[in-house]
């Protein structure tokens, strides 16, 4: 028997109301789905596994789905009722509509027969499965509902859903009432809301339902706040407005709050498997959504700073002023199949190199704004921390940050290319830990510089001698990791020098380019001769494929166009190459890079999902797609802001 297959997302129809979100299949039916995720989910787990509409006990024919936003519109006919002609004579329109806890489902039957009698049913099932066990492919066990005349009710493990009609009439068919004659309400066993529908030609019939949902030890909420971005989609014409306004739309989507600090909004990671808060791919998303939306800046920075580590605790990764890497409810099991490793992390994990690095980076950005010096003023202590913490990291072969995973069931790297094999040589061998990163010492670099400038603007005239002498020895450390950086990172190949992905535990580079050097651009980790090298590398064959920058050259002996981390090309990744180039006066190359991402977002449903094919333009017309890339994701979404600047002429 073959192992369960991760479902496929590229196909699929998906709404999403942090922390809610409804996933449907190709044809738009919310049944368990072998080519790919169905179901309602809130927080980290799906609630609903099947909610199947029949008329007169068939399922409609889907003949066309369109989703927006928090929206799905399904479009089907009833081919089970005949007319007097062949054409079909019942159309059935059912809308989804999704808000933070609730989801609301209506069914309009339409007929070009003078009138018309039969039954609308909605089947139902509920299984609670853990967003780990459904990311492998494992179905959850089926729960029975409880039931009174107005409603059906599912519970498990402190989750609740309760599904209560909308409109007047519905009857309640459950498994206590197989005996009856009436079973248009149960095939398959699942309960139902059922109505008898009367229709005519011009007299449409309607339903609708709504299911709301409870989970007791969610760990995040509904943020309260509205996106602060301004909106220029309507001013941007073509191809860049609508994929900014499709973007905006997807990051309201995903504007969530932890229930520790609810009125500190922040970005979900990413739907479905990512759907809280993430340390690096949140601050990643309010960088690249700067200086825009200071709101969601100062929020995903006070988040975070909710759960600083306070102590050192090897299982989690907790070290004192570190910025957590993920937040969960509950612990997060996933199985890597038969002799695979198993990935176990607690609910508060800190295996991340760079978050806290980043905090300090979005911290100096959002001063530099100036337009919120008290939320930055408030942040001081935490950013305090943190700077320790850098200041005490760099503790990896030849003096720099680099991981370590030291339970053998954490993340084995903890960058943001994070799978096993991420990390290799142009031969392909893996590398050993500890492991430092090129990008890793670029975020440090810059984050050692904006904590001290920012350490320098809060101390004030004449006080805070603490403040000061931190801000000193955080210039020295800056200085330190650029020069040890130009010693130990620059390698060479046919094709000229470029900084290396990584070393490896003994100190030794990683012989082969990866996307990794486009996130040195702009963190003053580099000169100007470097920064052209860099970009000059980038925009070469073996890393842009057209439509982005690869993860991994295609001189390697390890790449794949269609591996997680080793040939595909991630939105945010490409995105972060763009941003560094305007950073560093390559705006022509910068535009290049920019209309490759508005190329791949035409090919890909008009937005960009998580990560998508590395095969390029001269062998695809069209960029091809990574059928499990999560959509929405916060920063693929927030890149549309960085298109949009690099190609604002």
């Amino acid at each position: 028997m073959s192992a369960p297959l991760q479902p496929a997302l590229h196909r699929q129809h998906v709404a999403v109301a942090a922390p809610t979100q409804l996933w449907l299949s190709a044809e738009g039916r919310l049944v368990p789905d072998p080519a790919g995720l169905t179901g309602i989910f809130h927080a980290d787990t799906r609630f609903l596994d099947h909610a199947a509409v029949t008329v007169d006990g068939t399922e409609p024919q889907p003949v066309g789905v369109t989703a927006a936003g928090g929206r799905i519109a399904v479009d089907g006919l009833a081919r089970n009722i005949a007319g007097p002609t062949l054409d079909p004579a019942v159309r059935v329109v059912q809308t989804w509509t999704v808000e933070p806890g609730t989801v609301r489902h209506s069914i309009e039957l339409s007929t070009s027969l003078p009138e018309l009698d039969c039954t609308l049913a909605v089947h139902l099932g509920a299984d609670f499965a853990g967003m780990d066990a459904v990311r492998v492919g494992h179905p959850g066990d089926p729960v029975e509902p409880t039931h009174d005349a107005a409603r059906l009710a599912w519970e498990r493990g402190g989750r609740r859903a309760v599904a209560t009609p909308g409109t007047p009439g519905a009857r309640l068919a459950t498994s206590i009432d197989r005996d009856s004659d009436d079973t248009d309400g149960f095939p398959s066993g699942h309960p139902a809301l059922v109505w008898s529908a009367s229709l005519g030609r011009g007299k449409p019939f309607r339903a609708s339902w709504s299911v709301a949902l409870e989970d007791a030890d969610a760990v995040v909420r509904a943020a309260t706040d509205s996106p602060a971005v301004e909106d220029e989609a309507e001013s941007r014409p073509g191809a860049v407005g609508r994929l900014l306004a499709t973007s905006l739309q997807q990051l309201a989507g995903l504007r969530l709050a932890t229930v520790r600090m609810p009125d500190a909004p922040f970005l979900a990671a990413g739907a479905p498997w990512y759907f809280t808060l993430f340390g690096r791919d949140s601050l990643w998303s309010a960088r690249l959504l700067l200086p825009e939306d200071t709101p969601l800046a100062a929020g995903t920075l006070r988040a975070l700073a909710a759960y600083q580590g306070s102590g050192r605790d090897p299982e989690s990764a907790q070290e004192p002023g570190k910025i957590p890497h993920e937040i969960r409810a509950h612990e997060l099991v996933v199985d890597h199949g038969p002799g695979g490793d198993q990935l176990r992390l607690p609910p508060v994990y800190y295996g991340t190199v760079d978050a806290t690095a980043l905090w300090l980076c979005l911290a100096g950005e959002l001063s530099r704004t100036g337009r919120a010096p008290d939320a930055v003023r408030a942040l001081l202590p935490a950013a305090r921390r943190a700077a320790d913490w850098l200041l005490a990291s760099a503790t990896g072969p030849g003096g720099f940050l680099a991981y370590r995973d030291e339970t053998g069931h954490g993340l084995s790297n903890q960058g943001w290319k994070d799978s096993a094999d991420a990390m290799q040589f142009r031969d392909g061998r893996r590398a050993e830990g500890p492991i430092a990163l090129a990008e890793v010492q670029g975020y440090a670099h810059q984050a050692a510089l904006e904590a001290a400038a920012l350490f320098e603007e809060l101390r004030g005239p004449g006080g805070g001698e603490g403040l000061r002498a931190q801000a000193a020895a955080l210039r020295e450390f800056a200085a330190g990791i650029r020069s040890r950086f130009r010693e130990s990172f620059w390698v060479e190949d046919g094709a000229g020098r470029f900084p290396t992905m990584a070393l490896d535990g003994g100190g030794t580079p990683l012989d082969v380019p990866g996307s990794n050097m486009g996130h040195l651009l702009g963190t003053g980790l580099l000169d100007a001769d470097e920064a052209r090298l860099v970009v000059d590398r980038l925009l070469g064959d073996e890393l842009f494929s057209g439509y982005g920058i690869r993860t991994l050259s295609t001189a390697a002996a390890g790449y794949w166009p269609l591996s997680y981390h080793c040939g595909s090309v991630w939105s945010h990744d490409t995105a972060i190459a763009v941003r560094g180039m305007l950073a560093e006066g390559f705006r022509a190359e910068a535009a290049t890079v920019a209309r490759g991402l508005l190329r791949a977002a035409e090919s890909l449903g008009g937005s960009l999902p998580e990560l998508f094919s590395g095969v390029g333009t001269d062998e695809s017309a069209r960029a091809l797609a990574y059928p499990a890339a999560c959509r929405p994701q916060a920063w693929s979404a927030a890149s549309a802001a960085v298109v949009a600047r690099a190609l604002r002429g």
